[in-house]
């Protein structure tokens, strides 16, 4: 949300779990989320990063608890839950999953600790959350899932073999998630980004790099995360209520520009 921009109270009351928190567009998110009267979990794997984000977030008058999780862990994610909705008297609503572990490389160097890690952060992490968020969605009439995928899933770059094998899988699974919990009333859509510019994005090219990136793209710049974080939330909201198994693409046309 940028400044001046007045909140709705779209997600008034509910509570919202946001992985991968600490910083870039889960943070975006989380605050977004927040602004709009949710009662935000804030989750990543470092309990020092998410505590500064955390205790911005609270200073801002919202309302935000932090978890240190690994979410490839799938007892650790069970635990999780158990602990949000013990913590926040509710059952959870809405589950965003963003957390993500990523090596850029070229095939030649691709290690299978390298892939494992990727694979259990950003494919194993979306089964365990969902596994352990559908039956308190189901309790209480329903839930928003949203996975953050990536243009990488359909547009080639170099050295991104395993995080386009990823990011694929990611699209896979929110459709095929999608149809399992339809009768559950859990909506599970996608949101795929282009280059959005946080700090770690940008850190992977210099600045000619940046420059004919940009150049190329219709918007003519990479985007910011509070776009990412406004599409996050109207996935959210009741206002995409008959938006099921979808991936939104926010890329500034960059893939339908791209050759």
């Amino acid at each position: 949300m940028e400044a001046g921009e007045p909140a709705t109270g779209r997600l008034s009351g509910k509570v919202c779990v946001v992985t991968g928190a600490a910083r870039g567009i889960g943070y975006a998110i989380a605050e977004r989320f927040a602004r709009e009267g949710g009662r935000v979990a804030c989750v990543d794997v470092s309990a020092r990063r998410m505590e500064p984000s955390v205790a911005a977030l609270t200073a801002l008058g919202l309302e935000a608890r932090g978890y240190a999780v690994d979410v490839g862990d799938a007892a650790q994610v069970r635990g999780l839950f158990a602990h949000i909705e013990k913590d926040f008297a509710a059952p959870t609503a809405v589950l965003v999953n963003n957390a993500v572990w990523a090596r850029f490389q070229p095939l030649a160097e691709i290690d299978s600790e390298t892939l494992r890690r990727m694979f259990s952060v950003g494919l194993d992490g979306l089964i365990w959350t969902m596994q352990a968020a559908a039956p308190q969605m189901e309790r209480r009439g329903g839930g928003s899932v949203i996975n953050l995928s990536s243009t990488s899933a359909f547009q080639a770059m170099t050295n991104s073999i395993a995080y386009a094998a990823l990011k694929s899988g990611v699209m896979g699974l929110t459709r095929a998630a999608a149809v399992e919990l339809s009768p559950r009333r859990i909506r599970v859509n996608a949101i795929i980004p282009g280059m959005i510019g946080t700090p770690a994005s940008v850190a992977q090219f210099d600045e000619a790099t940046i420059a004919k990136r940009q150049a190329g793209m219709p918007l003519g710049r990479f985007g910011e995360p509070h776009e990412i974080a406004s599409l996050a939330t109207f996935l959210a909201s009741d206002e995409s209520s008959y938006i099921q198994g979808a991936g939104i693409v926010a890329d500034g046309g960059w893939t339908i520009a791209a050759t």
